[in-house]
């Protein structure tokens, strides 16, 4: 569950990273994949995921390793198939993404006269390939080449039963990843005096929770603030810039308000944020993963700041919903839900942090005054109509604006050259 299937910031939403710690039941949740992360403790307070608003409202919805969707939300769940579910534990899970493209067209043309319909597919690969071998790798390359295939077969396949003239297809890298530099690779024992201040350290490499007891949060923070370690080496270009920064949530920073964590559940007292590149780990200190994550020798990864060039994600679309040829932005990653909802005609299920001013100027021109627009709230701008949707979700490894929107009626992404072209790789 994420800022793109809610609209919602971290201190909204409420799952603050990949790796969590809960201080008063001791539980830790592990990207999915931990003993614990079916527990109530994660999910009870979760606000509506896009797959259920769009359900609740009628629209036929189908996952296929989307993470999370099989899961029971309220009083609905998304019947996905076992086969279909994420497991982090088979990295090469949607390799054969192609294979459910006859079935989604096959569903389209049969129903779409009928129901709005939803597909919601997950691209593993290139996320995979980038921490595990890093840029530039054969492994990397390969699966680049993989999407780029697989975007171009699925789009060969909807028009052949010209399809764009009812289906939009969106792919989406919500975020990016960077490269791991090796020599401003840190192991957080280095910076503290006294291990036993320290009683959870949680996550790794980008972005550090570190859990204290109230007494001990001060010393802590102050320690790890200015930890010689990782102060500016000579060489760097902008010495001014530090390689880590330690906050206290409690101070109310101005850096974690813009990045919406000082409400959120599940945060630490003190945070460590690095510099895009920059890595620490830990050896000693109990942490969250352990030593044995394979994610502690990724060659990238993520989680850094937004802003930051490489952390950019793409949009890409292709439709009747949108203009042909159209670049916007940037963007936000939560302002992503309400044009998803906007094409289905579904109103969302609570208040957001989206901006539709952002994302309006994709539309083809007298979308909105579609049949049966009127039926909805002009504030949220939202319009009734059989349209069904596919939602392609991958990762990227470059400087990206999540900005780019092309195709349309008669737009075609096809008329890329390729995806390297189309996301700068």
């Amino acid at each position: 569950m994420s800022h793109f299937e809610t609209r919602l910031y971290t201190e909204n939403h409420g799952l603050t990273a990949d790796y969590m710690w809960d201080k008063e039941s001791k539980l830790s949740f592990e990207r999915g994949k931990g003993a614990n992360d079916t527990e109530d403790i994660w999910w009870e307070k979760v606000p509506a995921p896009l797959w259920y608003t769009a359900g609740k409202s009628g629209v036929d919805v189908h996952c296929y390793w989307f993470a999370h969707c099989h899961r029971a939300h309220g009083d609905m769940v998304v019947k996905v198939p076992p086969k279909r579910w994420t497991d982090l534990s088979i990295p090469d899970q949607t390799d054969r993404l192609a294979e459910v493209f006859p079935e989604i067209v096959n569903r389209i043309l049969k129903y779409q006269a009928y129901k709005q319909q939803m597909f919601l597919l997950r691209y593993a690969g290139v996320d995979n390939a980038l921490r595990q071998f890093g840029a530039g790798s054969d492994e990397a390359d390969q699966a680049i080449a993989r999407i780029d295939m697989y975007i171009l077969e699925l789009q060969q396949k909807l028009a052949e039963h010209d399809l764009f003239t009812s289906t939009n297809l969106v792919v989406l890298s919500d975020h990016g990843l960077a490269q791991i530099e090796e020599e401003e690779q840190f192991y957080l024992e280095e910076c503290l005096s006294d291990y036993s201040k320290v009683v959870k350290v949680v996550n790794l490499h980008s972005m550090l929770m570190v859990f204290t007891e109230p007494e001990d949060e001060g010393h802590v923070h102050f320690e790890l603030r200015v930890c010689d370690q990782w102060a500016p080496m000579g060489d760097y270009e902008d010495t001014d810039t530090l390689l880590v920064k330690a906050y206290k949530l409690s101070d109310n920073n101005e850096k974690l308000q813009k990045l919406h964590w000082t409400g959120s559940r599940f945060m630490s007292g003190v945070v460590l944020l690095t510099k895009p590149g920059t890595s620490i780990i830990t050896r000693e200190l109990p942490s969250i993963p352990a030593a044995s994550d394979p994610l502690r020798e990724a060659k990238q990864t993520s989680g850094w700041d937004p802003e930051a060039a490489q952390m950019r994600g793409v949009f890409m679309a292709r439709g009747p919903a949108f203009k042909v040829g159209e670049k916007v932005g940037p963007i936000e990653i939560v302002d992503v839900y309400q044009i998803i909802l906007n094409i289905l005609g579904v109103e969302p299920a609570h208040s957001h942090n989206g901006t539709w001013s952002n994302v309006e100027g994709m539309l083809a021109s007298g979308w909105e005054e579609r049949p049966n627009s009127d039926k909805f709230n002009e504030a949220t701008r939202l319009c009734a109509a059989i349209f069904p949707m596919i939602l392609l979700v991958f990762r990227s490894d470059e400087p990206n604006p999540l900005q780019l929107s092309e195709g349309g009626r008669d737009g075609s992404l096809m008329e890329l050259t390729n995806i390297h072209e189309a996301f700068g790789l």
